[in-house]
């Protein structure tokens, strides 16, 4: 047990060995070699940055949480929330239609948990039934709930949050039992009830993810398989919504002749060709000071000093991802929201324009978005990095508020998060694991560097920084061998008199 469960002692050894006696005994055993587990407990290579990010703050669901002293004063609240939206022939029957039900599943509800649950059966039942029946509560009587709950706990979106964390997953397959047992379902057709329960889950997911979701929704009866619990919906409508980029204007630039009234539209791959072509940087460049140096017998570096004062240089040279200003000031590269999801997140390197998809960031939203990450990495399936690789990508572009209110103001980052929480949030989260890895790999983020590191901008400034080293070098040989001179002539005059010679000179 938990170190601040208001249980007192270890799981006690009479209790193990009921529970083996038990499961040895059982006829008939389900067979759950085939429940895939999905209730992860957090490591704390993922924890270790922000921990508190990873739990509940007010509300426990399941077991892994359920003991806690500072959460367990949220039971009385939970308790009457379930009270109030049953019928009273419910509450009665409450008992012999719901907890035997979940008694008798429990082979497959435990399965579904990372960790061994150290608990009877019977408290096990009441757990979930209370936590199942609440949260079900949310998605189908939520005004309601809400007039039970704190007012703290509504107004801050803590409730919200806590049903998002990993750790809080309730098995889809528990909820469908409950579900079934008390017959909540609203149509006659729907015996399962599956198809309207996973539509209110997808509501609530509409409502508070950050990411759009997926439009197109299944709702046959196989997804109580496929859909795990409510975090594995939300990551699956949030991967699997994909649109079509829109297709901004055609992008021009004004060119200004020296007479006003002149002018001049070009297409910006035509502006490019003029500056390739006709730039006096071709002289620069074509000086050797290589050659130069070699002739005076001495080696110059072509490696940028580290401590350069510019710093819009050595951004240009030292990062591995430039940021959103950067590639705005320094490459022209423009940002357009998609209507799709991040697999929609497509770099167009002939119009130079980023598309990313609407991210909408409120103050719960960094903990959806990390027990999403923590779920990617838990479930350990290569189909299941798209959300790392799209943080990866906004966290590499994202280093200043600049670049969020850029951002905001194109509309791709949205909410009532302030700018320099977002930039502490996604940099935050790149720390979490996993990220090199994945930016190696991420095509998108490729383009944008090649397209960068190839505009005429940072051509010329990475040739006038070379330039700018080489002549650095030049002029200091030249110092030193105008030194040697002054000093050469210095004790020449010291021995033979520069004054005499001077005197001699002017008879």
């Amino acid at each position: 047990m938990n170190h601040n469960s208001i249980l007192s002692g270890d799981f006690s050894e009479q209790q193990w060995v009921d529970q083996i006696s038990k499961n040895f005994d059982d006829e008939g055993h389900d067979d759950v070699s085939d429940v895939p587990v999905c209730v992860f407990s957090v490591p704390k290579a993922t924890t270790r940055f922000k921990p508190e990010a990873y739990a509940p703050l007010a509300i426990a669901l399941g077991p892994y949480h359920h003991f806690e002293t500072r959460l367990y004063q949220m039971e009385r609240f939970k308790v009457a929330a379930v009270k109030a939206i049953l019928t009273p022939d419910q509450v009665l029957t409450f008992e012999s239609l719901v907890i035997k039900r979940l008694i008798e599943n429990q082979p497959m509800t435990r399965a579904c948990y990372h960790k061994y649950i150290d608990l009877y059966d019977d408290t096990l039942a009441w757990i979930f039934a209370i936590d199942g029946l609440f949260l079900i509560g949310l998605f189908t009587h939520y005004v309601d709930i809400s007039t039970l709950m704190p007012k703290k706990l509504i107004n801050n979106g803590v409730l919200y949050r806590d049903i998002m964390v990993l750790e809080n997953q309730l098995p889809l397959c528990l909820l469908d039992e409950i579900w079934q047992a008390l017959h909540l379902s609203s149509s006659s057709h729907d015996q399962n009830g599956d198809n309207e329960l996973i539509s209110m889950m997808r509501k609530f997911c509409e409502v508070h993810s950050p990411l759009k979701l997926a439009k197109d929704f299944n709702y046959r009866v196989e997804t109580t398989t496929r859909y795990l619990h409510l975090l594995d919906l939300m990551h699956h409508l949030i991967v699997n919504n994909q649109d079509a980029a829109p297709q901004p204007p055609q992008v021009e630039i004004l060119l200004f002749s020296n007479n006003n009234d002149d002018i001049t539209i070009v297409k910006e791959d035509k502006l490019t060709e003029n500056v390739e072509r006709d730039h006096p940087i071709k002289v620069i460049k074509n000086i050797t000071w290589e050659k130069i140096s070699n002739l005076l017998g001495l080696e110059i570096s072509q490696q940028v000093k580290e401590d350069e004062d510019d710093d819009d240089l050595r951004i240009l040279t030292e990062i591995d991802v430039p940021s959103v200003t950067s590639l705005s000031k320094h490459a022209q590269i423009d940002f357009c929201y998609t209507n799709g999801g991040i697999k929609d997140v497509k770099f167009d390197k002939n119009k130079g324009i980023l598309y990313l998809p609407i991210l909408t960031l409120h103050d719960y939203s960094e903990v959806m978005l990390r027990n999403l990450l923590a779920y990617e990495v838990a479930a350990r399936s290569r189909s299941m990095r798209e959300i790392a690789r799209y943080i990866d990508l906004m966290s590499g572009i994202v280093d200043t508020k600049e670049d969020v209110k850029l951002l905001r103001d194109v509309g791709i980052i949205r909410g009532s998060m302030n700018d320099k929480e977002i930039v502490d949030m996604l940099n935050g989260m790149n720390k979490s694991g996993g990220g090199k890895y994945i930016i190696s790999g991420n095509k998108t983020v490729e383009q944008v560097k090649e397209y960068y590191n190839n505009r005429p901008m940072m051509k010329l400034c990475g040739l006038v920084k070379k330039d700018l080293v080489f002549s650095k070098k030049v002029a200091s040989v030249v110092f030193t061998i105008f030194a040697s001179l002054l000093m050469m002539l210095y004790s020449f005059c010291e021995v033979y008199g520069c004054s005499r010679l001077h005197k001699g000179g002017s008879n």
